[in-house]
């Protein structure tokens, strides 16, 4: 259950915010207002009006309930913002999710606990950057399929917490 839930709060966050001698800001990159998601509940909605309007009611139930679940859906994906903030000062790392303009998770984790920063290629030209801790956990940053950006973000938080970056 606890894997669940940050897989449906997780967002990446590879964008270089703000960066100071006690803390640096990663943030998330906006996401495009037509995503496959939304597109989808947004067709699934037209046919199963349609079908209403111009059929049986009883026919358009199913479609507008799947669609109403799909529109959330996109929505929930179209909502996401992430920010992870480490913070030298407090010796503590934040991550911060937050939907839908004010339902926020925070994940947080001890500066001191993080080994190394990983950048792997996950396959179909998509990369990930995620911190590996003292107890052989994983924690991801970012998930993106623009190579060089997650090169300068774990570049930026190998320097700023003294860790080794390795790539597979």
């Amino acid at each position: 259950m606890k894997k669940f839930l940050y897989w449906l709060n997780y967002f990446d966050a590879p964008l270089v915010k703000e960066k100071g001698d006690n803390h640096l800001i990663l943030e998330s990159i906006r996401n495009k207002v037509w995503n496959p998601v939304f597109t989808i509940g947004a067709v699934t909605f037209f046919l199963s009006m349609t079908l209403r309007g111009f059929f049986n009611q009883a026919f358009a139930v199913i479609p507008l309930g799947l669609s109403t679940f799909i529109l959330f859906s996109g929505i929930w994906i179209l909502s996401a913002t992430a920010q992870v903030i480490f913070d030298k000062n407090e010796s503590k790392v934040y991550f911060v999710y937050k939907h839908l303009g004010y339902l926020q998770k925070v994940y947080l984790h001890a500066l001191t606990s993080f080994d190394e920063i990983q950048m792997i290629d996950s396959g179909n030209g998509k990369f990930r950057i995620q911190l590996l801790k003292d107890d052989g956990t994983t924690v991801v940053v970012a998930r993106k399929k623009d190579p060089p950006l997650l090169q300068a973000t774990a570049t930026e938080v190998s320097e700023f917490l003294n860790i080794p970056l390795r790539k597979t």
